[in-house]
């Protein structure tokens, strides 16, 4: 269970709130408003992009790297939770697609590799960059098959939340 607390309060780490301290430019305050990669990059660039995703990839990776692996996905998914509704600014977490990425980063480097080629394929489709991002978002509860029921419940709510974060009235271009 104390996994399970170290991956909502490591999730509340925003690389968005990082970044801020580092450059003095408050993303919840610039462009869409929200402290995720996307307005990063939009706001300061693709430097501002590298950093802010960067951060929330590396806390994904080096929280799920510790936590046992029967905890893996419930912890993936208390880190997502940590990040959209982060403990010190409830309002003001990402949108959760640095972490998605990082989680399916710390499962198989092939499978971000996988869905980088898929992402971009989506992309030639729908040409539509948020909704070819949700089509890698959609797949993540089959990198959870073979561990239980409650791993894909885990998946699946990961997915949701992404989803939700993404297109819920407000914001959803943002």
């Amino acid at each position: 269970m104390e996994w399970l607390m170290i991956a909502y309060l490591g999730g509340s780490i925003l690389g968005g709130t990082i970044y801020k301290k580092w450059s003095r430019r408050d993303l919840a305050t610039s462009g869409s408003g929200n402290v995720g990669a996307r307005n990063a990059l939009r706001t300061g660039g693709i430097p501002a992009f590298l950093f802010v995703y960067g951060i929330d990839l590396a806390k994904t990776l080096l929280i799920l790297s510790i936590v046992p692996a029967e905890w893996f996905w419930q912890a993936a998914l208390c880190l997502t939770l940590g990040h959209l509704y982060p403990l010190f600014h409830l309002r003001h977490g990402g949108k959760g697609y640095a972490v998605f990425s990082g989680i399916v980063l710390a499962v198989s480097p092939l499978y971000y590799i996988a869905g980088l080629v898929l992402l971009g394929l989506s992309y030639l489709v729908l040409r539509d960059s948020v909704r070819a991002g949700m089509v890698p978002v959609l797949c993540l509860p089959l990198l959870a098959t073979g561990s239980g029921m409650l791993s894909i419940a885990s998946a699946t709510g990961i997915a949701a939340l992404v989803l939700y974060a993404h297109f819920k009235k407000k914001g959803a271009t943002e």
